[in-house]
C-alpha cells in the first residue's frame, strides 16, 4: 500500500511539474545584469543574498507584472513571491505601491534578512482599455456602447408611455368626489317626511 501511495504521489508531482513548465515564462540572461522575460527587457538592480533564481522566476512570473516599473522578488520557505511597484512620482496605484516604499514592504512582509532581488522594467506595458479587454474576453458577441445607449433610450420611452395612463384614475377620483356631495339629498327627504308625519298627527287630534 505504501509503495502504491508513493507511486501516485510521484505521478501527481510529475503531472504538476509538467503543467508548471507548460505555463512557465521564458527567462534569458543577456549579461550579468540584463535579461529578457518572454522577450521583454529587464535590468537586475539588486540581488541581495543571491535571491535571484532564474528557474523560480520562470515558474512564478505572470503577465500582470508587466505593467509595473519595478518587480521585487523575495524568498520565504523556499518559495518565491513577486510584487510590483511603480516608479517614483507615478500617479498609478496606491502610495504603498511606489518604489520609495520598498523598505517598508520588506520590513512588514518579508522575513528579516531574507534574500530578495529587484528588477527594473525597461519596457512597461500599458494597460489595455476596457473596450479592448471586452473584445479580447468576449469577442464580437458583447454589445458596444452605442447599442447600450439605444437600448437605454428605448427603455426610457417605453417607461414614459406606461406612465401616461396613470393620470386617468386621478380625474375619475375627482368626479366621484363631486357625486358624493349629491348623496346628502336623502336627508332632506327624511326631514320632510318627519314634518309631514307631524302634520298628519295633528289632523288626527280633532
Amino acid at each position: 500500500m505504501n509503495s502504491e501511495k508513493k507511486e501516485r504521489r510521484e505521478a501527481q508531482l510529475a503531472k504538476k511539474a509538467e503543467a508548471i513548465k507548460a505555463y512557465a515564462s521564458k527567462v534569458v540572461m543577456t549579461d550579468k545584469t540584463h535579461l529578457t522575460i518572454d522577450g521583454r527587457p529587464y535590468e537586475l538592480l539588486v540581488n541581495f543574498h543571491e535571491g535571484f533564481d532564474l528557474e523560480k522566476l520562470e515558474e512564478r512570473f505572470s503577465d500582470i507584472l508587466t505593467k509595473y516599473d519595478y518587480i521585487v522578488g523575495d524568498m520565504g520557505f523556499d518559495q518565491l513571491r513577486l510584487h510590483g511597484f511603480y516608479k517614483n512620482g507615478s500617479k498609478k496605484g496606491l502610495p504603498s505601491q511606489n518604489i520609495t516604499r520598498l523598505q517598508d514592504y520588506l520590513f512588514e512582509y518579508c522575513n528579516f534578512g531574507c534574500p530578495y532581488f529587484v528588477l527594473r522594467n525597461l519596457e512597461v506595458q500599458k494597460q489595455q482599455p476596457s473596450s479592448a479587454l471586452d473584445k479580447e474576453l468576449y469577442g464580437n458577441e458583447r454589445p458596444n456602447k452605442g447599442h447600450k445607449t439605444t437600448t437605454v433610450s428605448k427603455n426610457r420611452k417605453h417607461r414614459q408611455r406606461k406612465r401616461k395612463p396613470k393620470n386617468t384614475p386621478y380625474t375619475t377620483e375627482k368626479t366621484y368626489a363631486v357625486h358624493s356631495r349629491k348623496k346628502k339629498q336623502p336627508t332632506r327627504t327624511k326631514r320632510e317626511n318627519k314634518h309631514a308625519n307631524k302634520r298628519h298627527f295633528v289632523i288626527r287630534q280633532k
